[in-house]
C-alpha cells in the first residue's frame, strides 16, 4: 500500500499553508473515532492530528478554489443522486501510519457507485486510485503491520468537504444513506 508521504496530497504534489482541497469522504463515528485515537495512544503514534479529522477520502477533486460555481453544483448534485444504504466499515490492522481493514467490499462498492454518478454528471476529478485507509498520523511513515481488534462502525452519511492545510475540515454538505430494505409493503 501506498500512502502520501508527509507534506504530500494523494496526488504527490507538496502541500502548500493555503491549499483548500475538496473531498467526498465518509467519517467515523465518535466512538469509532476514539477508538482510533485510542491505538494512537496504544501504539505511540503522533496525536497532532485532531480525531475529528478521521476519514476516508473517496474522492479528491483538488483545490476548490480552482473549481467553478457550476462544477461545484454538479458534485452536489451527482452525490445527491447516489442511492445507497447504510454499510459496515471494519478497521484491523495498522498499516504504516494508517487504519486499514481485510474486509472492505462495501466500502469499495460504495466508492465505484459515487465514481459512476460523478461520471454520469460528466464531472472532471483526478486520477485517484482508491486505496481504503484512515491515516492516524501525517508524521514521518514508520514501517508498521499490526494487527489490531476491529473498529467498526456504520457509514450513514456521505461528505462533502473543504479541507484546509494544517487548519481543518470545513463541512459543505451532506448526503444521508437510507436503509431501503423492507420499505415494501407486504
Amino acid at each position: 500500500m501506498m500512502f502520501p508521504t508527509t507534506g504530500e496530497n494523494v496526488s504527490g504534489r507538496q502541500l502548500r499553508r493555503d491549499d483548500q482541497m475538496l473531498y467526498l469522504m465518509i467519517k467515523p463515528d465518535p466512538d469509532a473515532a476514539a477508538a482510533m485515537d485510542g491505538l494512537r495512544r496504544q501504539y505511540e503514534l503522533a496525536r497532532k492530528y485532531a480525531l475529528e479529522r478521521f476519514h476516508f477520502t473517496l474522492v479528491p477533486f483538488g483545490d476548490i478554489r480552482l473549481l467553478s460555481p457550476e462544477n461545484l453544483e454538479r458534485i452536489r448534485r451527482a452525490a445527491a443522486s447516489l442511492q445507497a444504504e447504510p454499510f459496515e466499515v471494519s478497521l484491523n490492522r495498522i498499516s504504516g501510519n494508517a487504519l486499514v481493514g481485510s474486509r472492505m467490499r462495501a466500502l469499495r462498492d460504495f466508492q465505484r457507485a459515487l465514481v459512476a454518478r460523478l461520471d454520469a454528471f460528466e464531472i472532471d476529478r483526478p486520477d485517484h486510485a482508491f486505496d481504503p485507509h484512515v491515516s492516524l498520523t501525517y508524521e514521518e511513515w514508520q514501517q508498521r503491520n499490526i494487527e489490531v481488534s476491529p473498529i467498526r462502525w456504520h457509514v450513514r452519511q456521505l461528505l462533502l468537504v473543504k479541507s484546509v492545510h494544517g487548519k481543518g475540515h470545513e463541512l459543505l454538505d451532506s448526503w444521508t444513506l437510507e436503509a431501503r430494505q423492507g420499505l415494501l409493503p407486504f
